[in-house]
Parts: C-alpha cells; sequence; structure tokens
C-alpha cells in the first residue's frame, strides 16, 4: 500500500508540499461541517523555498512520500560564525 499525505502544489516550482498536522485537522473540521468559509494558510516549498499564502481548498492528496527538507552548508550559528 502506497504512503498518502495531504499538500498543495508550490506556486513556483508546481513541487508537492506536505501540510502541517494542524492544516489536515483544520480540513477534516472543514469537510465534516461542510463550511465554505475560505481559510487560508502560509507553507514554504523545501526545494525552492518559496513562502505563499493558500486557501484550504488548494490543499490535495498526494502518493508517496513527503519531501525532506534541504542540507544547507552555509547556516550560520547565532554567532554568526559557520
Amino acid at each position: 500500500m502506497a504512503q498518502r499525505y495531504r499538500g498543495v502544489f508550490c506556486r513556483r516550482c508546481r513541487e508537492p508540499i506536505a501540510v502541517s498536522a494542524k492544516v489536515v485537522r483544520l480540513l477534516d473540521e472543514i469537510e465534516n461541517n461542510e463550511s465554505n468559509l475560505p481559510y487560508t494558510f502560509v507553507a514554504r516549498c523545501k526545494l525552492c523555498e518559496y513562502e505563499c499564502l493558500y486557501v484550504i481548498s488548494d490543499v490535495g492528496t498526494f502518493e508517496g512520500e513527503p519531501r525532506k527538507g534541504i542540507f544547507r552548508n552555509n547556516v550560520q550559528t547565532s554567532t554568526g560564525r559557520v
């Protein structure tokens, strides 16, 4: 059985972005109450790092595993040194 997750397509690179558990719970509540309110949330793409506002109706179901974050070698510590 293939793994599935809820997510949205990145508006810049079109890669799937997994949504948080909080967004999934909100989506489930909306579907159960049949509410049509325009809920929005922010998601950041793990591939291109573009952050955008999405409407709850943008959420879909995707096959496979969500993309992991990308490791950056240029991450600075709180002292400003690498």
